[in-house]
């Protein structure tokens, strides 16, 4: 027996030896995953794009309520400023958005009148753009398992066929594909092997994805990662997951480990403290959507969910609450408002709009003074006038005298909850609106057309720490100022919150047309 601790020992020194570290798991990525969602959610402006909107819907973690309100409003009033346009020149904007709209549940054939699909059917449109805009249309087409639509606008009517055929066609002689005529990149080749990945029954296909994942493994440095151009970052890890997943292979296969590291050990190394990831050095928004899409893929096979991209599980994404009874949409009646000093103004579409519609006035002359501090009575008129409530004067406030031009619109929005006093049966109808009053004030109008303005105290948190001024909100606001930076309603340019600063007419109008138009009050 004594004879047999030495042999033991020895054993177990030359295991631990010859022990390679071990590769992260999936659970791992679930809450690298879960914390970069986290990161997502109170930083980056959901309207733009759809790929945050993707990620929510495809990684199956919690969304917050509302999430994608923001982004359908942004498409729909682009679509109606450019007659149901989105690029004239590049078809992956199509893509991008069919994919957003398929992820929760909504048809993109019909957006507002507007087919999202159409240009799709393009073959010379959609290719114009390279070969990641081919493999991209056919990763959108196969989302929803949609027909390619007959576009009777084409010089080339496109198939299914006529893109996999394009993709084969351009694929390099070491198996992989680029940007380029020499070198196959790694990004491009996992893109790619992404959009061929259903269509393996064809030999032509197979034979093309073998060589496809025979160069991309080639391309694998010793950290498990991937560079392009040179560059080792973490989009390059993310598309290479995307692919393993999509063509079912498991992350520990032997092609994809190096120096005991796999690809998902490379990608998690980029992951910050605060749940984003960086592209090289510094936290970047594509770099972290890229990446939480690969973690969610990882996710999804780990549970035998179908893919990020496979998207036949997908589900309609929860409806607001009903409007609170005696809220209704405006129509246009001044169709011919305009203000001298608001052409070419940022806010000028929010101004002219709310005034074509009736909820603002100018300040006279054809002017509107759009950097003009607003009062709290001039404030309640122009949120009432908005959600389309009958004012009426109820004798609230003492100081709000039943002659006063703005008496029965103070008292209505006082009557909603969307305006408080401010001690003593007193409301102080000139006092000045600042920005984080302002905030509280159009998140509780906000609940009142059916969004949830309550946000998680974690979310909120998050928000603030996004802005350098985000610690000096009043501990009354930090809910609503979140909420509504959150939620677009705060315009999304702003590179500070501004708590206290007294908000301008112009601001005013911005933030009361992002929330009607995102609650569709707006006719």
């Amino acid at each position: 027996m004594k004879r047999l601790i030495p042999l033991l020992l020895v054993i177990c020194m030359l295991c631990s030896l010859l022990a390679v570290p071990a590769a992260a798991t999936g659970s791992e990525a679930s809450r690298a995953g879960l914390r970069g969602t986290q990161y997502l959610f109170a930083s980056a402006p959901v309207q733009d794009g759809g790929w945050p909107v993707i990620v929510a819907a495809r990684s199956g973690f919690p969304v917050p309520k509302g999430y994608y309100v923001p982004f359908l409003a942004s498409l729909r009033e682009q679509l109606a400023a450019t007659g149901g346009t989105l690029s004239s020149t590049r078809s992956t904007e199509y893509s991008r958005t069919v994919l957003a709209l398929t992820a929760i549940g909504m048809d993109p054939a019909n957006v507002n009148g507007s087919d999202l699909l159409l240009p799709l059917g393009d073959f010379d449109f959609t290719v114009a753009a390279g070969v990641t805009a081919a493999a991209y249309a056919l990763i959108a087409l196969d989302a929803g398992k949609y027909a390619v639509p007959v576009n009777k606008d084409a010089n080339t009517q496109a198939t299914r066929e006529l893109y996999v055929d394009y993709l084969l066609g351009r694929q390099m002689e070491d198996g992989g594909w680029g940007l380029g005529k020499q070198t196959a990149d790694a990004d491009v080749t996992a893109i790619v092997l992404q959009a061929l990945a259903n269509y393996r029954d064809n030999a032509a296909v197979e034979g093309a994805v073998t060589l496809g994942v025979a160069c991309l493994s080639a391309m694998q440095d010793e950290t498990g990662g991937f560079s392009t151009w040179g560059v080792a970052t973490s989009e390059s890890c993310a598309q290479a997951l995307l692919a393993l997943c999509a063509l079912g292979i498991q992350l520990d296969d032997t092609r994809f480990v190096k120096n005991g590291k796999t690809v998902l050990d490379a990608l998690l190394a980029y992951q910050l403290p605060d749940g984003s990831f960086r592209h090289t050095e510094t936290a970047d928004a594509t770099a972290t959507i890229q990446a939480l899409l690969a973690l969610g893929a990882v996710r999804r096979a780990e549970l035998g969910k179908p893919g990020v991209f496979d998207m036949s599980d997908a589900q309609p994404a929860p409806a607001p609450a009903e409007p609170q009874q005696g809220l209704r949409a405006s129509a246009v009646v001044k169709p011919n408002v305009t203000f001298t000093d608001v052409v070419e103004h940022k806010n000028e579409t929010a101004i002219l709009t709310l005034a074509r519609h009736g909820i603002i006035d100018g300040m006279g002359g054809g002017k509107y003074v759009p950097n003009e501090t607003m009062t709290r009575a001039q404030f309640a008129k122009i949120v009432v006038c908005g959600l389309g409530l009958v004012p009426e004067y109820r004798g609230t406030f003492t100081d709000v005298a039943e002659t006063a031009w703005y008496a029965s619109y103070v008292d209505t929005a006082a009557a909603f909850g969307i305006v408080n006093g401010v001690g003593h049966g007193k409301f102080n109808p000139e006092g000045i609106i600042t920005r984080q009053e302002a905030a509280t004030m159009l998140s509780r109008a906000a609940g009142l057309c059916g969004l949830d303005t309550e946000l998680p105290a974690e979310q909120v948190t998050r928000v603030l720490a996004a802005y350098p001024d985000g610690g000096s909100v009043a501990s009354y606001a930090t809910g609503t100022m979140a909420f509504c930076a959150q939620y677009a309603i705060l315009p999304v340019d702003d590179a500070a919150l501004a708590p206290t600063r007294a908000i301008l007419r112009c601001e005013v109008a911005q933030m009361l047309y992002n929330l009607l138009r995102q609650t569709d009050l707006l006719k």
